[in-house]
């Protein structure tokens, strides 16, 4: 019996999957349950399992690709068994099996047929492969799909196709461009981006051109351009999985909730001092030293426990107030942002905490973190405390309520009783979704958490 080896659903928002490694080779023996390759997407990497026992028979898909999730990419067989001659092709269309689950093609009529034969499809069958977001995006926006050229391997649609396919309809319907105009461009490597055209209906002419390269001409120049100095500028930098997860995230949590923030500072020499001052023993009983984070993630936890709401989320008319407090530390990584959560921080002791935190962070990475460890939080703290950053305002980490933004302890002057002395201060800021969250509830938070940070030895006395 064939079992077809597939990239898995990786999280309702993830539409592609990225091989990063295959951990068995052709011929090996499997079995069900071992992992067989990692897979990397949307900021995180997983190890995936075999679905059966047999002999991997052959790899369609080297490390280093990316395909739409549910494609084929391995096919287990039986000791003794033959591998179906389908599966041997040069050329296997690797969604092809997977269609049946991810919807991924749609059989047509003959009516595009001359469409088929220009993007490469088969007269006779002209099938539509489209993964489910691009299918719904062209649903969205009125784009026939036989009108898109695909991108993704085997001829697949990709939402991204349909994004493309899309912007060059309004740009040919909404300013068009002369045939000599567009000549012109061309031979004065002119971009007609921008370009207002003097035509009927801003058709864009070859004066219009002329006159762009007479601007350019005359402007001043300058004895070095910045590309000289770096190749940098000037440069495409295509997107990773990781990237385009975090723009995708951010910018429909910025879009979505309005976001709203509050400051205070915290004087942190309590803090600093009752750290030193319990080190020796922590390092002695536990052998893990806490870091200022620990601290942070436990005072947090607790003054959540005061007030439920940080710890909601929006869905549709129902405000859900999550049962565990499982707070996200923002870690920065060499592409990007991962927030993986430390779980039920209310009720663990700081040792725990700085156990999952320190684990957490060196998985977080090396690659190696789950999905369900970075969809577990519940709120966030982000942290630029090691960096010379005094305050900065966070965006909301979809689709917790709450985020805290923690800067730079740094000295400052304060007047205490009449005297002049020195304090270390650390200005924290709490943003937080106002479609749930008052000001005057995020103001009582951030009031609370600041008593529990400048009275440690009261606040940490259990932990």
């Amino acid at each position: 019996m064939v079992t077809e080896v597939i990239i898995p659903m990786l999280g309702v928002t993830v539409e592609n999957g990225k091989v990063v490694e295959w951990l068995k080779s052709e011929g090996e023996s499997v079995e069900k349950g071992e992992a067989i390759f990692v897979v990397e997407a949307d900021k995180v990497t997983t190890e995936v399992e075999s679905p059966a026992s047999g002999i991997l028979a052959k790899i369609m898909l080297p490390p280093g690709e990316e395909v739409p999730v549910l494609s084929v990419i391995g096919i287990i067989i039986e000791p003794g068994e033959e591998v179906p001659a389908k599966y041997m092709q040069e050329d296997v269309p690797l969604a092809d099996t997977a269609a049946a689950a991810g919807d991924l093609s749609e059989p047509q009529t003959t009516q595009g047929n001359n469409d088929a034969e220009l993007f490469g499809w088969s007269q006779e069958s002209a099938i539509i492969k489209a993964v489910p977001a691009a299918r719904k995006l062209a649903k969205d926006k009125g784009v026939d799909l036989r009108q898109v050229p695909p991108t993704g391997p085997n001829g697949i649609i990709t939402h991204r196709d349909v994004a493309a396919a899309e912007s060059r309809f309004q740009m040919n319907h909404t300013a068009k461009v002369s045939t000599l105009a567009r000549r012109k461009a061309e031979a004065e490597g002119v971009s007609l981006e921008g370009l207002q055209g003097s035509g009927v209906r801003g058709r864009r002419m070859c004066v219009d051109v002329e006159g762009l390269t007479a601007i350019a001409a005359t402007a001043p120049s300058v004895q070095q351009s910045a590309a000289d100095v770096d190749s940098n500028f000037g440069s495409v930098i295509k997107m990773d999985s990781m990237r385009q997860a975090i723009a995708r995230r951010l910018s429909s949590s910025a879009f979505t909730a309005p976001h709203v923030a509050f400051y205070t500072d915290i004087h942190m020499d309590p803090l600093l001092s009752y750290r030193k001052e319990i080190l020796p023993y922590f390092e002695q009983t536990y052998k893990l030293r806490p870091s200022i984070n620990d601290f942070l993630i436990k005072a947090v936890a607790l003054t959540i426990r005061e007030f439920p709401m940080l710890n909601a989320m929006l869905q549709g008319s129902e405000i859900h107030i999550k049962l565990r407090v499982n707070i996200g530390l923002a870690v920065s990584v060499s592409n990007g942002l991962v927030v993986p959560a430390i779980t039920d921080a209310d009720q663990h002791g700081l040792s725990q905490i700085a156990l999952q935190r320190s684990d957490l962070t060196k998985r977080a990475l090396a690659g190696q973190l789950t999905m369900e460890e970075m969809e577990r939080g519940t709120f966030t703290i982000s942290s630029l405390a090691q960096s010379d950053v005094i305050f900065f305002t966070s965006i909301l980490n979809p689709p917790q309520s709450g985020i805290l933004s923690v800067g730079k302890t740094r000295e400052e002057l304060a007047l205490v009783d009449g005297d002049v002395v020195t304090k270390q201060v650390s200005t924290m800021g709490l943003t937080v979704d106002h479609r749930i969250i008052d000001g005057a509830m995020a103001a009582k938070f951030v009031e609370t958490l600041k008593a529990k940070l400048e009275t440690p030895a009261f606040t940490f006395m259990h932990s």
